[in-house]
């Protein structure tokens, strides 16, 4: 496979994108099958670039400025998140009628979702992740401007943050490439802020935060094309964490405080559930509650509770799609939808929680454990 084939799943969204918005200038709505194309595009180059080989793919474009290097990557990690994004990205571009302005502005949130779990360094993913929530935010406002929507700064805040992180390692280490950061570079100061952008670029607090909220809004096309696109990226910053750090956190404490963050979010959502008056609100609640766990999960740091951590966000991003198509009045396919959620019957996201919290309750693993992790992610995928 040519490295030059990592650049596919950026480009081929971004060229679908200008083609949908050239021919909407002049008149002509391509519609959802041009949408489709788009997203769908992203799925099969995932596919078919990760599972023949199942090995990293690398492509360095150059130099961004001041050191910082334009590297793309696929690997185990990257291919995981991408279909997280993509998947549910393109069913609802495939399945909801919207305007060509609207579908050109998602296309460019998948776009630059894409590079942020692309980008082989943390400055480039800052660049990305904040280019990603200010399209966001415009899909938003164009949808409709009175409708409920995060605050910008908010959006923004963790992707800053990041950027600080980049910077740091850049000048005390010599550079900011995930697999190259001298791992006696990531001190507990700077993962904290890695931290920090984690919970703050997925909202992961025990109150009601936008991946809640958008699911008042009248219309769910921006909600889902947006929460697809945002929600992952924070989680996918704590999984990469682990390998600036050869594997696990710069000291326990820190998975012990992710892991508290996590129950708190879960619990939250969960009672914010129960006391519910509509079932819209209910369902809002969904996501963050899963995130919860996901995050639970993901920071107990061992190796199954990681695959756990990500099955867990797999079907988050599964029931996104769900949760945006489906319509608002009883019937079987909001009570399937609300059972799968639940984990009724035990399934999928009942298994995951119940093997992340038994086995990563048992031991938080040294250095010399910890340095599979990634390869185990990698295995499993």
């Amino acid at each position: 496979m040519p490295s030059a084939a990592v650049l596919a799943p950026v480009a081929l969204p971004l060229a679908a994108a200008a083609v949908i918005a050239i021919f909407g200038l002049a008149g002509f709505n391509l519609g959802r099958i041009a949408a489709a194309a788009g997203g769908w595009s992203v799925v099969a180059t995932l596919l078919a670039i990760w599972l023949p080989v199942r090995s990293s793919l690398e492509l360095t474009l150059g130099q961004l400025g001041y050191g910082s290097a334009f590297d793309l990557r696929i690997d185990g990690v990257t291919f995981a998140f991408g279909m997280m994004i993509a998947l549910p990205a393109a069913l609802l571009l495939t399945l909801q009628p919207r305007a060509w302005q609207e579908v050109v502005l998602s296309m460019l949130g998948l776009t630059a979702a894409m590079a942020a779990v692309e980008a082989g360094g943390v400055v480039l993913t800052a660049i990305a992740g904040g280019t990603a929530a200010t399209i966001a935010m415009v899909l938003l406002d164009t949808e409709d401007p009175r409708a409920r929507r995060p605050s910008w700064g908010l959006l923004l805040a963790g992707w800053l943050a990041l950027t600080w992180v980049g910077v740091i390692l850049q000048v005390g280490g010599g550079t900011a490439v995930y697999s190259a950061v001298p791992v006696a570079t990531v001190t507990g100061p700077i993962f904290a802020l890695v931290a920090a952008s984690a919970v703050l670029a997925s909202c992961l607090f025990p109150w009601r935060t936008w991946p809640a909220e958008l699911w008042a809004r009248p219309s769910l096309r921006a909600a889902g094309v947006t929460i697809a696109t945002l929600y992952p990226l924070g989680f996918y910053l704590l999984v990469r964490a682990y390998e600036l750090g050869d594997g696990h956190y710069p000291h326990p404490l820190f998975n012990v405080l992710l892991a508290v963050i996590g129950i708190a979010a879960a619990a939250a959502a969960a009672a914010r559930a129960q006391a519910a008056a509509t079932r819209r609100e209910f369902l809002g609640e969904v996501i963050p509650g899963f995130g919860g766990f996901a995050l639970t999960a993901i920071a107990l740091g061992t190796a199954l509770g990681l695959v756990a951590g990500l099955i867990l966000l797999a079907t988050a991003s599964a029931l996104v799609a769900c949760l945006a198509l489906l319509p608002d009045r009883a019937g079987i396919a909001p009570l399937l939808t609300i059972a799968a959620a639940v984990g009724l019957p035990p399934g999928i996201a009942f298994g995951a929680r119940a093997i992340g919290f038994r086995r990563g309750s048992h031991s938080v693993p040294g250095p010399s454990a910890s340095k599979r992790l990634s390869r185990r992610v990698t295995s499993s995928v």
